[in-house]
């Protein structure tokens, strides 16, 4: 009888773990958002800009990379960029350049975040 106690105990327990250690921290994915996406009429390079919401409880850095997607979903063009530090609860505006030139309709996606605490 003890025996079968101990068991629905410990897969009670894994199976909460997972929850409990998901929702202690946020992916870097929800800090940063897109709010202009555009190309060069004349065929240049795209641009993209947007804003980094830090919402830890430390100054943190971040780096990340914007897709160009032309209409069908094929990336076109990316650039990637680096904001060194935003304070806690604290809005940064990043900017970036594609690499390559690109025409007609795109959209941008954010890939690769990354989060870093920097020092005070």
């Amino acid at each position: 009888m003890r025996l079968l106690n101990l068991t629905i105990t410990a897969a009670i327990g894994v199976s909460l773990l997972p929850a409990c250690s998901g929702s202690s921290s946020k992916a870097p994915e929800g800090d940063i958002s897109v709010k202009s996406c555009v190309t060069d009429p004349a065929g240049g390079k795209p641009k993209a800009e947007g804003t980094i919401v830090n919402n830890t409880s430390k100054p943190s850095g971040y780096t990340f990379r914007v897709r160009f997607l032309d209409p069908a979903g094929n990336e076109v063009s990316q650039g990637t960029t680096a904001v060194a530090r935003v304070e806690q609860g604290e809005t940064a505006t990043w900017r970036l350049e594609g690499g390559t030139s690109a025409r007609g309709a795109l959209t941008c996606q954010v890939a690769n975040p990354t989060r870093t605490a920097v020092g005070t």
